[in-house]
């Protein structure tokens, strides 16, 4: 995987998955998990259903990524935000959130099979 940052906009599919294709919609989101506040480096929705329902992003981090399936637009404020995300991610006081395998999509489980 590259070191940039992922557009958003790119569809990906995520290791321990289903081989669902996910659509990144949000970077370095900040959620509650297990009562702490922390942050992932993506948030995605279900391709084709999108969101459907706000509980319906999936959060992930980039070493989560199996394969690029398509990726997203990038203009000129995108590559300098790429370029600019690991720097400003590490001088957050807010933990990068981690996910097990138990946590990967399971769309059947989100009621979409």
């Amino acid at each position: 995987m590259k070191n940039n940052i992922l557009p958003l906009g790119t569809v990906v599919t995520l290791k321990n998955g289903d081989s669902s294709e996910l659509m990144i919609i949000a970077r370095a989101s900040v959620v509650e998990q297990k009562g702490e506040q922390v942050y992932y480096d993506y948030g995605a929705v279900l391709i084709p259903q999108g969101m459907m329902q706000p509980e319906a992003v999936y959060f992930f981090n980039e070493e989560n990524v199996e394969k690029i399936v398509f990726e997203g637009y990038e203009n000129n404020d995108e590559k300098i935000f790429s370029q600019n995300y690991h720097e400003m991610v590490a001088q957050s006081k807010v933990p990068k959130g981690n996910i097990s395998s138990s946590d990967s999509v399971d769309t059947e489980e989100a009621g979409f099979e």
